[in-house]
């Protein structure tokens, strides 16, 4: 349902109006108002609803959307350089709560970080091998579009870090974190612990 007087309605008609008063100007003044009318709805509309466009990769070809929301814990993971491992084999967090894993990649080859549902990363790290045969691999990030996945990172280059936001899982467990590069599934992952 719609609230009439909510931001983001209100900003559309803001924009209507600007649309409205533009198409009596000279049609070059015209496309540049139009241009940025829409623009700013985009932008507006966007903030209203509570997402803005992760920017933390500069090359992160997705254009992925993530919710904002503020973290209450901030846990950083670094790739062990030459040894295809993470620092960290294991971490804690409770259920309900929103943390940031900011990834931290200094290796010299590519790498990423998905989170996974309790149990599946054998069945994650197969379907990533797939990918890996597959000609487009490399353009969908080896990340397998699978409900297994809860949340996943781009590919990291040597030198970048990416910030990820995950709203924890209530059910307590252990859910497997993963590079899925192709061939560092079998080594480089660990466990995120969801306490009550």
């Amino acid at each position: 349902m719609i609230v009439h007087d909510s931001p983001m309605v209100k900003v559309i008609y803001f924009a209507i109006g600007l649309i409205k008063k533009t198409i009596m100007i000279k049609n070059g003044l015209c496309v540049a108002i139009l241009g940025v009318s829409i623009s700013l709805l985009t932008f507006n509309a966007s903030f209203a609803s509570g997402f803005v466009l992760k920017e933390k990769v500069s090359d992160y070809k997705e254009g992925v959307v993530a919710k904002v929301i503020a973290a209450e814990d901030v846990i950083t993971i670094k790739v062990v350089v030459g040894e295809m491992r993470f620092d960290k084999a294991k971490f804690a967090v409770k259920a309900g709560t929103t943390v940031k894993i900011v990834v931290d990649n200094p290796d010299f080859m590519q790498h990423n970080f998905l989170l996974l549902k309790p149990g599946t990363l054998e069945k994650v790290g197969n379907a990533a091998d797939a990918l890996a045969g597959m000609a487009n691999g490399a353009e969908l990030q080896y990340v397998p579009k699978i409900p297994e996945v809860l949340a996943s990172t781009p590919l990291l280059n040597q030198g970048e870090k990416f910030e990820l936001t995950v709203k924890v899982p209530a059910t307590p467990g252990d859910y497997p974190f993963v590079c899925t590069f192709p061939g560092h599934w079998r080594m480089m992952h660990g466990i995120m612990t969801v306490t009550e």
